[in-house]
């Protein structure tokens, strides 16, 4: 379930108007009401302040639990389960990604720390994979581009520390690190921008030793922010 769907469900579960969640966010009810429709994005500032005026956690609001008539969830991922640790919590990948551009701090923006989500959603996302295998980054660099947008998060399965088969992989090679596209071809890997303005290149049979894997990654989630004022 969307964002805008899950809080217009929850916010009529509590009987409350779009007035009143305006009011309690200091936001504008046409914004909220854009927001529900799924016709613009939103702030993880605003997300808390939502989910605060809902009275439930910010992972709630992805949810898609059954709703009781109290508003609280019936199923296995109800807000009692939340609160005794039912969370599949994603933290930030402690590595310097970037995408090879110098300077290399430049192509990366550490604007979360962490995402939660109910266990039962992140099964969903994720498939089986336990939370200490997926880490995310948020990604600066447009080499990318048409797959990965700037701005983006990328979560990444850092179980994998080798290549494992055609992919998106975060990876250092000989001091610089990147996020790329890994392609073999005999006994050389081809690093691959999906943006054309950015050349391919390669890792010979050599030089393997210099690659030092990270993480394949898994998906990637838009990060949209709209100034209002």
């Amino acid at each position: 379930m969307k964002p805008g769907e899950r809080i217009r469900q929850l916010r009529k579960a509590n009987n409350m108007t779009l007035h009143e969640l305006a009011l309690r966010v200091e936001s504008d009810v046409g914004n909220l009401s854009r927001l529900e429709r799924g016709r613009q994005g939103y702030s993880d500032a605003l997300l808390q302040k939502i989910a605060d005026a809902l009275t439930v956690p910010v992972s709630e609001l992805f949810s898609s639990g059954e709703l009781n008539n109290t508003g609280v969830l019936s199923s296995v991922d109800s807000l009692t389960s939340v609160r005794r640790g039912d969370v599949y919590r994603v933290d930030v990948l402690d590595f310097a990604a970037n995408e090879g551009v110098d300077p290399p701090a430049r192509e990366v923006v550490e604007v979360i720390k962490s995402i939660e989500y109910v266990r039962n959603e992140a099964s969903v996302i994720f498939g089986n994979k336990p939370e200490a295998y997926v880490k995310l980054i948020n990604v600066r660099g447009d080499s990318m581009e048409g797959t990965i947008e700037p701005g983006d998060l990328i979560f990444v399965d850092v179980s994998v520390s080798s290549f494992d088969g055609d992919g998106i992989y975060v990876f250092d090679f000989n001091g610089d690190t990147f996020v790329k596209r890994l392609q073999k071809v005999k006994t050389e890997l081809y690093v691959i921008s999906d943006n054309p303005r950015y050349k391919e290149w390669t890792i010979s049979h050599h030089e393997m030793a210099m690659l030092n894997v990270a993480g394949r990654v898994l998906l990637s989630q838009s990060q949209q922010f709209r100034r209002h004022g």
